[in-house]
């Protein structure tokens, strides 16, 4: 009970300062490390978000906590101060990894955190504010295994992460329906719903459901959520364009396929299945159209957001 009321009042003086203000250095600083923590740069992310985590930046401190977990495959005494730093100024998703008891850490006998009190504090002030029509304390809520219902009402209320999220756990067979038809129904409608709302892992979703029964429909969202960054969509649409795929019965553009497929490959050069596809693409193009295609894979660059994987907030 002590260490609990200690943590209490450490959130609750930490709830009174106020947020850090970056410097636009700061600032560009914890962009760049948010972009390349989702593409999966555990390791150089660091130092960039680092940078913001250092001047008191709530979100930089949790991700750092994260890019340092996932870099180490285990909480470390670095990962847990800069959770710990996030918690302490009401990180929910930081308290509740401070709290998980399935970290390898506790395998390897190394955790110091208090996981229990950690754990009971998010619990406390996640149903606090969930109350309150929160939806990121409801998704926390779900996440900390306190019943589907949390997400369900999170996608109620028009979260579209939650809606997607509630797409993919139906589909996994969470939930009872009186029919298949109902499930699918429902899938579709969440799925929908979570693309119109500008989440780009719902809009590829979306596109992969309808497209048996309306490709042209399925071929816009695909191209809004590659136009967003999302790596999977992005994929998906190099594909098609170069004749990879006939899912979106899209006309075929061997040049621009490549260009989209060469961003893909540039984040994640050891990803061998979408090296052979650009290098499939690229036979069918000739010198000069290969060197326009690696002109456009620099204008897209600059004209689009980067590559994401949309990682979620609660990730791997």
């Amino acid at each position: 009970m002590i260490k609990r009321l200690t943590i209490g009042v450490i959130f609750w003086l930490a709830s009174g300062a106020v947020l850090a203000q970056l410097t636009a250095e700061q600032e560009t600083a914890k962009s760049k490390g948010l972009a390349l923590y989702q593409q999966s740069d555990w390791y150089d992310s660091q130092p960039l978000l680092e940078i913001a985590a250092g001047a008191g930046d709530k979100e930089a401190q949790y991700y750092l906590g994260e890019a340092i977990r996932l870099s180490k495959r285990y909480m470390t005494a670095e990962a847990q101060k800069w959770y710990e730093a996030a918690a302490k100024q009401g990180d929910l998703f930081a308290m509740l990894r401070l709290g998980d008891s399935d970290d390898l850490c506790h395998t390897l006998g190394t955790c110091t955190v208090s996981g229990p009190e950690w754990r009971a504090q998010a619990l406390d002030l996640a149903y606090e504010r969930a109350e309150k029509g929160d939806t990121e304390a409801m998704l926390v809520l779900f996440t900390a295994g306190e019943g589907l219902v949390w997400l369900e009402k999170a996608a109620e209320a028009g979260d579209s992460y939650a809606q997607q999220l509630l797409a993919s756990s139906y589909k996994n067979g969470k939930d009872w329906f009186l029919t298949l038809n109902n499930r699918n129904k429902a899938i579709i409608k969440l799925l929908k719903a979570s693309a119109e709302g500008g989440f780009a892992p719902g809009m590829f979703e979306y596109s992969l459901a309808i497209a048996p029964d309306n490709a042209g429909e399925a071929a816009r969202w695909l191209e809004r959520a590659a136009n967003l960054g999302y790596v999977n969509a992005v994929v998906e649409y190099a594909a098609n364009l170069g004749g990879l795929s006939e899912t979106y019965k899209l006309p075929r553009d061997f040049i621009k396929g490549s260009a989209l497929m060469r961003m893909a490959v540039g984040i994640s050069p050891e990803n061998t299945i979408r090296l052979e596809m650009l290098k499939e693409i690229e036979q069918k193009l000739d010198e000069r159209q290969l060197a326009q295609s690696k002109l456009l894979t620099d204008e897209l660059m600059a004209a689009l957001p980067p590559l994401s994987y949309f990682v979620p907030v609660y990730g791997y």
